[in-house]
Protein backbone atom coordinates (compact mmCIF):
# COMPACT_ATOMS: atom_id res chain seq x y z
CA UNK A 1 0.00 0.00 0.00
CA UNK A 2 1.40 3.44 -0.88
CA UNK A 3 2.73 5.52 1.98
CA UNK A 4 2.24 9.27 1.72
CA UNK A 5 4.85 11.86 2.60
CA UNK A 6 2.62 13.03 5.46
CA UNK A 7 2.68 9.53 6.92
CA UNK A 8 6.46 9.42 6.65
CA UNK A 9 6.77 12.79 8.38
CA UNK A 10 4.48 11.60 11.17
CA UNK A 11 6.54 8.44 11.68
CA UNK A 12 9.73 10.48 11.58
CA UNK A 13 8.43 12.81 14.29
CA UNK A 14 7.48 9.82 16.44
CA UNK A 15 10.95 8.27 16.12
CA UNK A 16 12.90 11.47 16.71
CA UNK A 17 11.30 13.27 19.63
CA UNK A 18 14.57 14.23 21.31
CA UNK A 19 15.97 15.56 18.04
CA UNK A 20 12.88 17.74 17.73
CA UNK A 21 13.36 19.03 21.28
CA UNK A 22 16.98 19.90 20.50
CA UNK A 23 15.89 21.56 17.27
CA UNK A 24 13.43 23.74 19.18
CA UNK A 25 16.04 24.55 21.82
CA UNK A 26 18.75 25.28 19.25
CA UNK A 27 16.71 27.93 17.49
CA UNK A 28 17.06 30.15 20.56
CA UNK A 29 20.80 30.26 19.92
CA UNK A 30 21.45 29.12 16.36
CA UNK A 31 19.57 30.50 13.33
CA UNK A 32 17.89 27.48 11.78
CA UNK A 33 18.91 25.22 14.65
CA UNK A 34 22.50 24.53 13.54
CA UNK A 35 25.52 26.13 11.88
CA UNK A 36 25.47 24.21 8.60
CA UNK A 37 22.67 25.10 6.21
CA UNK A 38 23.07 21.94 4.14
CA UNK A 39 22.12 19.58 6.97
CA UNK A 40 18.70 21.14 7.49
CA UNK A 41 15.65 19.45 6.02
CA UNK A 42 11.95 19.64 6.73
CA UNK A 43 10.55 18.98 9.34
CA UNK A 44 13.85 19.02 11.33
CA UNK A 45 17.26 17.35 11.16
CA UNK A 46 18.43 14.36 13.16
CA UNK A 47 20.83 15.28 15.96
CA UNK A 48 23.68 12.79 16.06
CA UNK A 49 25.19 11.45 19.27
CA UNK A 50 27.79 8.85 18.30
CA UNK A 51 29.36 7.29 15.24
CA UNK A 52 31.09 3.93 15.06
CA UNK A 53 32.27 2.28 11.88
CA UNK A 54 29.42 2.31 9.38
CA UNK A 55 26.72 3.46 11.81
CA UNK A 56 25.52 6.70 13.37
CA UNK A 57 23.34 6.73 16.48
CA UNK A 58 21.18 9.76 17.18
CA UNK A 59 20.02 11.27 20.45
CA UNK A 60 16.86 9.14 20.37
CA UNK A 61 18.92 5.95 20.16
CA UNK A 62 18.12 5.27 16.49
CA UNK A 63 21.04 3.54 14.78
CA UNK A 64 21.38 4.10 11.04
CA UNK A 65 23.65 2.66 8.38
CA UNK A 66 25.46 5.78 7.18
CA UNK A 67 25.90 6.29 3.45
CA UNK A 68 26.28 10.07 3.85
CA UNK A 69 29.52 9.94 5.85
CA UNK A 70 29.57 13.65 6.57
CA UNK A 71 29.11 14.68 2.95
CA UNK A 72 31.66 12.14 1.63
CA UNK A 73 34.43 13.15 4.08
CA UNK A 74 34.56 9.99 6.21
CA UNK A 75 35.88 7.53 3.65
CA UNK A 76 37.11 5.27 6.49
CA UNK A 77 33.83 5.49 8.37
CA UNK A 78 33.35 6.75 11.92
CA UNK A 79 36.06 6.41 14.54
CA UNK A 80 38.57 4.47 12.48
CA UNK A 81 41.17 3.04 14.92
CA UNK A 82 44.17 4.41 13.02
CA UNK A 83 42.78 7.94 13.15
CA UNK A 84 41.60 7.69 16.75
CA UNK A 85 45.01 6.39 17.85
CA UNK A 86 46.84 9.11 15.93
CA UNK A 87 44.77 11.87 17.54
CA UNK A 88 44.98 10.32 21.01
CA UNK A 89 48.76 9.93 20.75
CA UNK A 90 49.17 13.54 19.64
CA UNK A 91 46.69 15.51 21.71
CA UNK A 92 48.65 15.45 25.00
CA UNK A 93 51.62 17.09 23.26
CA UNK A 94 49.69 20.16 22.15
CA UNK A 95 46.92 20.86 19.68
CA UNK A 96 48.08 24.12 18.08
CA UNK A 97 51.02 26.49 18.25
CA UNK A 98 51.98 29.94 17.01
CA UNK A 99 54.55 28.38 14.76
CA UNK A 100 55.01 25.49 12.35
CA UNK A 101 55.55 21.84 13.23
CA UNK A 102 57.25 18.96 11.49
CA UNK A 103 53.85 17.32 11.10
CA UNK A 104 52.63 19.81 8.50
CA UNK A 105 55.81 19.20 6.49
CA UNK A 106 55.14 15.46 6.60
CA UNK A 107 51.54 15.89 5.45
CA UNK A 108 52.61 18.23 2.65
CA UNK A 109 55.22 15.71 1.51
CA UNK A 110 52.61 12.95 1.52
CA UNK A 111 50.24 15.06 -0.59
CA UNK A 112 53.03 15.90 -3.05
CA UNK A 113 53.78 12.20 -3.36
CA UNK A 114 50.14 11.39 -4.10
CA UNK A 115 49.46 14.41 -6.33
CA UNK A 116 52.52 15.38 -8.41
CA UNK A 117 50.88 18.58 -9.70
CA UNK A 118 51.03 19.95 -6.14
CA UNK A 119 54.66 21.08 -6.27
CA UNK A 120 54.05 23.38 -3.30
CA UNK A 121 51.32 23.08 -0.65
CA UNK A 122 49.73 25.31 1.98
CA UNK A 123 47.14 24.39 4.58
CA UNK A 124 43.90 25.97 5.72
CA UNK A 125 40.91 24.87 7.77
CA UNK A 126 38.21 24.16 5.18
CA UNK A 127 37.42 23.53 1.55
CA UNK A 128 35.95 27.01 1.22
CA UNK A 129 39.30 28.50 2.26
CA UNK A 130 41.18 26.22 -0.14
CA UNK A 131 39.08 27.50 -3.05
CA UNK A 132 39.30 31.11 -1.88
CA UNK A 133 43.09 30.92 -1.72
CA UNK A 134 43.42 29.25 -5.13
CA UNK A 135 41.29 31.91 -6.79
CA UNK A 136 43.25 34.66 -5.08
CA UNK A 137 46.54 33.09 -6.10
CA UNK A 138 45.35 32.88 -9.70
CA UNK A 139 44.39 36.55 -9.77
CA UNK A 140 47.67 37.56 -8.14
CA UNK A 141 49.81 35.44 -10.47
CA UNK A 142 48.10 36.36 -13.73
CA UNK A 143 47.19 39.94 -12.92
CA UNK A 144 43.72 39.29 -14.35
CA UNK A 145 40.52 40.00 -12.38
CA UNK A 146 37.93 37.40 -13.33
CA UNK A 147 37.36 33.67 -12.97
CA UNK A 148 35.16 31.09 -14.68
CA UNK A 149 33.17 28.30 -13.04
CA UNK A 150 30.60 25.77 -14.18
CA UNK A 151 26.86 26.15 -13.86
CA UNK A 152 25.48 24.46 -10.75
CA UNK A 153 28.88 23.68 -9.25
CA UNK A 154 29.58 24.12 -5.54
CA UNK A 155 32.98 25.42 -4.45
CA UNK A 156 32.23 26.55 -0.91
CA UNK A 157 30.76 29.85 0.23
CA UNK A 158 33.28 32.51 -0.82
CA UNK A 159 31.63 35.19 -2.96
CA UNK A 160 32.71 33.99 -6.45
CA UNK A 161 31.74 30.42 -5.54
CA UNK A 162 28.19 31.54 -4.78
CA UNK A 163 27.51 32.46 -8.38
CA UNK A 164 25.21 29.99 -10.19
CA UNK A 165 25.40 27.40 -7.42
CA UNK A 166 22.39 25.13 -8.11
CA UNK A 167 20.28 28.06 -9.37
CA UNK A 168 16.57 27.43 -9.95
CA UNK A 169 15.65 26.37 -13.46
CA UNK A 170 14.03 29.23 -15.35
CA UNK A 171 14.59 32.20 -17.61
CA UNK A 172 17.09 33.71 -15.16
CA UNK A 173 19.64 31.07 -16.22
CA UNK A 174 19.87 32.48 -19.70
CA UNK A 175 20.42 30.43 -22.87
CA UNK A 176 22.43 27.18 -22.61
CA UNK A 177 25.18 28.54 -24.85
CA UNK A 178 25.56 31.72 -22.78
CA UNK A 179 24.58 31.08 -19.16
CA UNK A 180 23.93 34.05 -16.93
CA UNK A 181 25.89 34.65 -13.74
CA UNK A 182 23.14 34.09 -11.18
CA UNK A 183 23.46 35.27 -7.58
CA UNK A 184 22.95 32.23 -5.33
CA UNK A 185 23.15 34.18 -2.07
CA UNK A 186 22.32 37.57 -0.72
CA UNK A 187 25.10 39.72 0.70
CA UNK A 188 27.65 39.15 -2.06
CA UNK A 189 30.01 42.03 -2.80
CA UNK A 190 28.90 44.38 -5.59
CA UNK A 191 30.34 43.30 -8.91
CA UNK A 192 30.72 39.63 -7.95
CA UNK A 193 28.42 38.38 -10.69
CA UNK A 194 30.24 40.45 -13.30
CA UNK A 195 33.57 38.93 -12.22
CA UNK A 196 32.47 35.32 -12.79
CA UNK A 197 31.96 33.74 -16.21
CA UNK A 198 29.56 30.78 -16.03
CA UNK A 199 30.23 27.82 -18.30
CA UNK A 200 28.04 24.83 -19.28
CA UNK A 201 29.55 21.54 -18.12
CA UNK A 202 30.36 18.99 -20.85
CA UNK A 203 29.70 21.35 -23.76
CA UNK A 204 33.13 21.45 -25.39
CA UNK A 205 32.25 23.86 -28.19
CA UNK A 206 30.45 26.42 -26.04
CA UNK A 207 33.04 26.26 -23.27
CA UNK A 208 35.87 26.87 -25.68
CA UNK A 209 34.06 29.80 -27.28
CA UNK A 210 33.23 31.46 -23.94
CA UNK A 211 36.71 30.94 -22.52
CA UNK A 212 38.31 32.40 -25.64
CA UNK A 213 35.90 35.34 -25.59
CA UNK A 214 36.81 36.24 -22.00
CA UNK A 215 40.46 35.10 -22.02
CA UNK A 216 41.95 38.57 -21.65
CA UNK A 217 40.33 38.98 -18.22
CA UNK A 218 40.24 35.36 -17.00
CA UNK A 219 42.70 34.45 -14.27
CA UNK A 220 41.40 30.91 -13.83
CA UNK A 221 38.84 28.29 -14.69
CA UNK A 222 37.81 26.26 -11.66
CA UNK A 223 36.17 22.88 -12.12
CA UNK A 224 34.93 20.05 -9.94
CA UNK A 225 35.92 17.26 -12.35
CA UNK A 226 32.93 15.11 -11.35
CA UNK A 227 30.48 17.99 -10.93
CA UNK A 228 29.45 16.36 -7.65
CA UNK A 229 27.23 19.02 -6.11
CA UNK A 230 25.63 19.78 -9.46
CA UNK A 231 24.42 16.20 -9.66
CA UNK A 232 27.46 13.95 -10.15
CA UNK A 233 27.46 14.53 -13.89
CA UNK A 234 30.47 12.75 -15.31
CA UNK A 235 32.80 14.52 -17.76
CA UNK A 236 32.45 13.61 -21.41
CA UNK A 237 35.47 12.08 -23.16
CA UNK A 238 38.10 14.76 -23.83
CA UNK A 239 36.23 17.45 -21.86
CA UNK A 240 38.82 17.82 -19.11
CA UNK A 241 41.63 17.41 -21.62
CA UNK A 242 40.15 20.25 -23.68
CA UNK A 243 40.04 22.49 -20.60
CA UNK A 244 43.64 21.68 -19.75
CA UNK A 245 44.99 22.41 -23.22
CA UNK A 246 42.86 25.49 -23.83
CA UNK A 247 43.67 27.19 -20.54
CA UNK A 248 47.38 26.48 -21.00
CA UNK A 249 47.31 27.94 -24.50
CA UNK A 250 45.53 31.10 -23.31
CA UNK A 251 47.57 31.75 -20.15
CA UNK A 252 44.65 30.93 -17.85
CA UNK A 253 45.19 28.80 -14.75
CA UNK A 254 43.20 25.57 -14.42
CA UNK A 255 42.05 24.82 -10.88
CA UNK A 256 40.77 21.37 -9.92
CA UNK A 257 38.44 21.35 -6.94
CA UNK A 258 39.20 17.84 -5.67
CA UNK A 259 37.58 18.35 -2.27
CA UNK A 260 35.09 15.57 -3.02
CA UNK A 261 36.62 13.92 -6.08
CA UNK A 262 39.81 12.98 -4.22
CA UNK A 263 37.78 9.89 -3.25
CA UNK A 264 38.26 8.60 -6.80
CA UNK A 265 41.85 7.37 -6.41
CA UNK A 266 45.00 7.92 -4.37
CA UNK A 267 45.94 10.66 -6.83
CA UNK A 268 42.47 12.10 -7.26
CA UNK A 269 40.54 12.65 -10.45
CA UNK A 270 43.51 14.35 -12.08
CA UNK A 271 45.48 11.11 -11.83
CA UNK A 272 42.59 9.02 -13.12
CA UNK A 273 42.10 11.31 -16.15
CA UNK A 274 45.76 12.12 -16.76
CA UNK A 275 45.40 15.87 -16.23
CA UNK A 276 47.91 18.17 -14.51
CA UNK A 277 46.03 21.26 -13.26
CA UNK A 278 47.88 24.39 -12.21
CA UNK A 279 46.25 24.45 -8.77
CA UNK A 280 44.31 21.93 -6.67
CA UNK A 281 41.89 22.39 -3.76
CA UNK A 282 41.59 19.65 -1.11
CA UNK A 283 39.69 19.05 2.14
CA UNK A 284 37.38 16.34 3.59
CA UNK A 285 39.33 13.06 3.16
CA UNK A 286 42.74 14.66 3.69
CA UNK A 287 41.84 15.79 7.22
CA UNK A 288 40.75 12.38 8.50
CA UNK A 289 37.44 13.60 9.87
CA UNK A 290 38.82 16.78 11.44
CA UNK A 291 38.60 20.37 10.19
CA UNK A 292 41.30 20.85 7.59
CA UNK A 293 41.98 21.77 4.00
CA UNK A 294 44.89 22.24 1.64
CA UNK A 295 45.68 23.89 -1.65
CA UNK A 296 48.70 23.77 -3.88
CA UNK A 297 50.11 23.52 -7.35
CA UNK A 298 52.83 24.91 -9.55
CA UNK A 299 55.86 26.22 -7.68
CA UNK A 300 55.86 29.53 -9.56
CA UNK A 301 52.18 30.15 -8.86
CA UNK A 302 52.40 29.20 -5.18
CA UNK A 303 55.36 31.58 -4.83
CA UNK A 304 52.81 34.39 -4.38
CA UNK A 305 52.48 33.05 -0.81
CA UNK A 306 56.24 32.89 -0.11
CA UNK A 307 57.40 35.51 2.45
CA UNK A 308 61.08 34.53 2.27
CA UNK A 309 61.68 36.78 -0.73
CA UNK A 310 60.35 39.85 1.04
CA UNK A 311 56.74 40.87 1.42
CA UNK A 312 54.63 38.13 -0.19
CA UNK A 313 52.12 38.89 -2.88
CA UNK A 314 49.46 37.34 -0.65
CA UNK A 315 49.54 37.06 3.14
CA UNK A 316 47.69 33.87 4.04
CA UNK A 317 47.13 33.03 7.67
CA UNK A 318 44.83 31.06 9.94
CA UNK A 319 45.05 30.18 13.61
CA UNK A 320 44.58 26.46 12.96
CA UNK A 321 46.22 26.09 9.54
CA UNK A 322 48.21 22.86 9.45
CA UNK A 323 47.57 22.19 13.13
CA UNK A 324 48.98 18.95 14.58
CA UNK A 325 45.60 17.28 15.14
CA UNK A 326 44.43 17.73 11.55
CA UNK A 327 47.89 16.76 10.30
CA UNK A 328 48.12 13.45 12.17
CA UNK A 329 44.49 12.59 11.40
CA UNK A 330 45.02 13.37 7.73
CA UNK A 331 48.20 11.33 7.48
CA UNK A 332 46.57 8.38 9.23
CA UNK A 333 43.66 8.49 6.78
CA UNK A 334 45.85 8.81 3.70
CA UNK A 335 48.12 5.96 4.78
CA UNK A 336 45.11 3.70 5.22
CA UNK A 337 43.84 4.65 1.77
CA UNK A 338 46.22 2.68 -0.42
CA UNK A 339 45.50 2.23 -4.11
CA UNK A 340 44.26 -1.29 -3.36
CA UNK A 341 41.79 0.04 -0.80
CA UNK A 342 40.57 2.66 -3.28
CA UNK A 343 40.06 0.01 -5.96
CA UNK A 344 38.13 -2.25 -3.59
CA UNK A 345 35.85 0.55 -2.39
CA UNK A 346 35.25 1.76 -5.94
CA UNK A 347 34.28 -1.75 -7.05
CA UNK A 348 31.97 -2.11 -4.04
CA UNK A 349 30.25 1.18 -4.91
CA UNK A 350 29.96 0.28 -8.58
CA UNK A 351 28.23 -3.01 -7.78
CA UNK A 352 25.97 -1.27 -5.27
CA UNK A 353 24.94 1.39 -7.77
CA UNK A 354 23.99 -1.26 -10.33
CA UNK A 355 21.98 -3.22 -7.75
CA UNK A 356 20.07 -0.14 -6.57
CA UNK A 357 19.19 0.75 -10.15
CA UNK A 358 17.99 -2.81 -10.75
CA UNK A 359 15.73 -2.57 -7.70
CA UNK A 360 13.97 0.42 -9.25
CA UNK A 361 13.66 -1.28 -12.62
CA UNK A 362 12.20 -4.43 -11.06
CA UNK A 363 9.59 -2.25 -9.39
CA UNK A 364 8.76 -0.64 -12.73
CA UNK A 365 9.98 2.79 -11.61
CA UNK A 366 11.92 5.10 -13.90
CA UNK A 367 15.31 5.72 -12.30
CA UNK A 368 19.01 5.40 -12.97
CA UNK A 369 22.20 5.60 -10.97
CA UNK A 370 25.48 7.34 -11.68
CA UNK A 371 28.67 6.04 -10.06
CA UNK A 372 32.04 7.78 -9.85
CA UNK A 373 34.63 6.01 -7.76
CA UNK A 374 33.08 5.54 -4.32
CA UNK A 375 30.12 7.91 -4.82
CA UNK A 376 26.74 7.03 -6.30
CA UNK A 377 23.77 9.20 -7.19
CA UNK A 378 20.17 8.16 -7.82
CA UNK A 379 18.19 9.98 -10.51
CA UNK A 380 14.49 9.69 -11.18
CA UNK A 381 15.23 10.17 -14.88
CA UNK A 382 15.39 7.80 -17.83
CA UNK A 383 19.11 8.39 -18.34
CA UNK A 384 22.07 9.98 -16.53
CA UNK A 385 22.29 13.75 -17.05
CA UNK A 386 25.32 15.31 -18.70
CA UNK A 387 24.97 18.83 -17.31
CA UNK A 388 23.38 20.81 -14.52
CA UNK A 389 20.22 21.80 -16.39
CA UNK A 390 19.42 18.16 -17.07
CA UNK A 391 20.28 17.14 -13.49
CA UNK A 392 18.06 19.88 -12.08
CA UNK A 393 14.95 18.30 -13.64
CA UNK A 394 15.25 15.42 -11.16
CA UNK A 395 12.32 15.05 -8.76
CA UNK A 396 12.97 16.71 -5.40
CA UNK A 397 9.66 15.34 -4.12
CA UNK A 398 10.65 11.73 -4.84
CA UNK A 399 14.05 12.20 -3.25
CA UNK A 400 12.47 13.69 -0.14
CA UNK A 401 10.13 10.72 0.14
CA UNK A 402 12.95 8.19 -0.23
CA UNK A 403 15.19 10.10 2.19
CA UNK A 404 12.55 10.10 4.93
CA UNK A 405 11.55 6.49 4.30
CA UNK A 406 15.16 5.37 4.63
CA UNK A 407 15.72 7.40 7.80
CA UNK A 408 12.63 5.78 9.29
CA UNK A 409 14.04 2.35 8.41
CA UNK A 410 17.61 2.67 9.61
CA UNK A 411 19.54 4.06 6.64
CA UNK A 412 20.98 7.52 5.97
CA UNK A 413 21.23 8.53 2.30
CA UNK A 414 20.85 11.87 0.51
CA UNK A 415 19.99 11.38 -3.19
CA UNK A 416 22.63 8.67 -3.15
CA UNK A 417 25.65 8.03 -1.01
CA UNK A 418 29.36 7.68 -0.40
CA UNK A 419 30.12 4.24 1.09
CA UNK A 420 32.96 3.84 3.56
CA UNK A 421 35.77 1.29 3.63
CA UNK A 422 34.35 -0.82 6.50
CA UNK A 423 31.15 -1.58 4.57
CA UNK A 424 30.57 -5.20 3.61
CA UNK A 425 28.29 -7.14 1.32
CA UNK A 426 25.82 -7.39 4.20
CA UNK A 427 25.58 -3.60 4.37
CA UNK A 428 25.10 -3.38 0.62
CA UNK A 429 22.34 -5.98 0.82
CA UNK A 430 20.68 -4.00 3.61
CA UNK A 431 20.42 -0.94 1.35
CA UNK A 432 19.24 -3.01 -1.62
CA UNK A 433 16.62 -4.84 0.46
CA UNK A 434 15.34 -1.65 2.07
CA UNK A 435 15.17 0.03 -1.34
CA UNK A 436 12.98 -2.82 -2.59
CA UNK A 437 10.79 -2.56 0.51
CA UNK A 438 10.46 1.19 0.08
CA UNK A 439 9.34 0.79 -3.51
CA UNK A 440 6.51 -1.49 -2.39
CA UNK A 441 5.11 1.61 -0.64
CA UNK A 442 5.99 4.02 -3.49
CA UNK A 443 3.17 6.57 -3.83
CA UNK A 444 4.14 8.18 -7.14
Amino acid sequence: MPTTIDQLVSDYRDQNGKSYQLFQRAQSSLPGGNTRTGVYFDPFPVYAKTGAGVHVTDVDGNERLDFVNNATALILGHGHPAIVDAIRDRVTYGTAFFGPTELEIELAELLKERIPSMERVRFCSSGTEAVMNCLRAARAFTGKPNVAKFEGAYHGIDDPAMISYVPPIGDELGPPDRPNSVLSSKGLAPGTAESVVVLPFNDLTTCEALIREHAADLAAVIVDPLSTAAGLTLPAPEFLQMLSKLTADLGILLIFDEIVSFRLSSGGTQDAFGIKPDLTCLAKVIAGGTAGGAFGGREDVMAVYDPTTGSPGIAQSGTYNGNPIAAVAGMAALREMTETVYEKLNAFTGDLGIAVEEAFHKAGIEACTVVAGSIFRIYFLDRPPSNYRQAATDSKEKHRWLHLWMLNHGIAIRQGGAPSVPMTEAHANQLIDETSRALEEWPF
